[in-house]
């Protein structure tokens, strides 16, 4: 908080009344994310009546705040990279605020109206698409390309897990049901609680195991949704107040030193394998960064040798980043990004060519962003705490849309159980991988596979093809919604 206060010492009152109100926004943002995904987390919990519903909403919130404060930060900077914030900052400070105002408006009016509506649709989604939406206009409105105003590769690698994450929820949850209905032969736990009217809680098997399972899910869930959340304020923060967020300003004098070794290793290591790396730039496999124009960082492939050894020289004799001036910091970080982001290609290359030049890469990687991939604690607890909130006021409206709406019948015990160990499995997977996937999507769909994959079960076509639509729509709602209103508000504060 320290850094955070300084900078309050420092910036205007009606900066810092902006900042307050972005951060506010960025917090309803995740109480909303709790609302819906959270939601589904106790949703099977309490509809077979496992557990009260105040129980579970507080232990899904305990949950919840573990998983962000454990999570990491992997998926964080999956979303924060999705944006070249250097074109934010970079611009006046009217047209950052713009942007960040935009994003995040179009994001909480689709989740909360999705919300009202009972609809379990995708925060993830929402979010991705308000950001694509705002900073490509943001591009064509100040002459850039379109392929400049958004880091397309990181976008296509985060909608490939977004895709690709129901169909493994589905199609594992129908496989565990049917080695279910194979191997387990204790007909109480394919019961549904419509069919034990007379009992206040299922069987304690089937009890613990549902219980089990969404403490499991709650957990996956704020490891990887509040990450969001952490992203989307490190955006606000490196937008509004870059001299004070570009780098981390609380960095230890020995990791400022880590950070100038892996520049000085990796500035030997392109001398060492010139030939090669010049070989690989010319054949196309290892291409520019940030490719933006006039006063805006522009990485240049055919310069990283030098771009490498300026993040080595700034670093030299400094035991804090505050040592720097401002000029330098943002210098620090976009140099950073654009080594890190050649060095990752040649990373990948060397994993096909030389195993161990790879692992060496990877290694130096690590260290030489760890200035500039960071959350203060604060951010990670505020965002804990807004997702706990979230979960206990507005479960409510998804319990009965996932217990009920989707399946032909109510769903029963074992599918509830399967359907959560799938969500939770699924969801962690896509942590260790850093990528951001979403709850609602992975769950809906084991709920979904575990329905399809019983002999007298079937669909409630109408829900299903609903919730589709809402899927599909998501996206490119939110990005023209993030777009017709960053027009706006960049034309009024103009």
């Amino acid at each position: 908080m320290s850094v955070l206060w300084e900078a309050l010492n420092n910036i205007s009152t009606l900066t810092i009344c902006l900042l307050l109100l972005s951060l506010a926004i960025a917090l309803f943002y995740e109480m909303i994310n709790g609302f819906h995904d959270t939601a589904n987390a106790v949703a099977m919990i309490i509809y077979t009546h496992s557990m009260e519903a105040r129980h579970s909403v507080i232990m899904s919130g305990i949950m919840n705040f573990l998983g962000v404060i454990l999570g990491g930060i992997g998926v964080a900077y999956a979303i924060v990279h999705l944006l070249p914030v250097d074109i934010m900052v970079e611009s006046n400070q009217n047209a950052s605020l713009a942007m960040v105002y935009s994003l995040l408006i179009a994001a909480v009016i689709w989740n909360f109206g999705t919300w009202y509506f009972a609809l379990p649709v995708s925060s993830s989604h929402s979010l991705i698409g308000s950001i694509i939406g705002v900073s490509t206009t943001f591009g064509l409105l100040n002459g850039f390309e379109l392929s400049q105003s958004v880091n397309w590769k990181v976008v296509y690698t985060v909608l490939t897990g977004l895709a690709l994450s129901p169909l493994i929820g589905f199609g594992l949850s129908f496989l565990l049901m049917k080695l279910s209905r194979k191997y387990i032969k204790s007909p109480k736990l394919f019961k549904s609680p419509s069919q034990e009217e007379k009992r206040k809680h299922p069987n304690f098997w089937a009890r613990m195991g549902i219980i089990a399972t969404g403490a499991g899910v709650s957990f996956a869930h704020g490891s990887n949704d509040g990450q969001k959340g952490i992203g989307l304020i490190m955006i606000i923060l490196i937008g509004i107040l870059p001299n004070y967020y570009a780098l981390n300003m609380e960095s230890h004098h020995y990791k400022i030193i880590q950070t100038k070794d892996a520049a000085n290793n990796l500035a030997k290591f392109y001398a060492d394998n010139n030939e090669v790396l010049t070989q690989l730039v010319s054949e196309k496999q290892l291409v520019s960064a940030l490719k933006t124009k006039n006063t805006i960082a522009e990485c240049d492939v055919n310069q990283v040798d030098t771009t490498i050894a300026l993040v080595a020289t700034k670093l030299n004799g400094i035991d804090s980043y505050s040592q720097l001036s401002n000029e330098d910091r943002w210098s620090v970080r976009t140099s950073i990004l654009c080594s890190d982001n050649f060095f990752t290609q040649a990373q990948k290359t060397y994993l096909l060519i030389d195993k161990d030049k790879a692992d060496y890469i990877a290694a130096q990687r690590k260290n030489l962003v760890s200035p500039i991939e960071y959350a203060p604690y604060w951010v990670i607890m505020a965002v804990a705490f807004a997702i706990g909130l979230g979960t206990m006021i507005g479960y409510k409206r998804i319990v009965h849309t996932i217990g009920e709406k989707i399946g032909a019948k109510p769903i029963n015990y074992m599918q509830g159980t399967v359907a959560q160990f799938t969500a939770m499995i699924t969801i962690l997977l896509a942590n260790i991988l850093h990528t951001p996937v979403s709850t609602t999507h992975i769950l809906s769909s084991a709920v979904t596979g575990s329905m399809s994959s019983e002999t007298d079960g079937g669909l409630q076509k109408g829900t299903v093809k609903i919730i589709l639509l809402s899927w599909l729509f998501t996206l490119p709602f939110t990005a023209l919604m993030g777009s017709g209103i960053y027009i706006c508000l960049n034309f009024l504060m103009k």
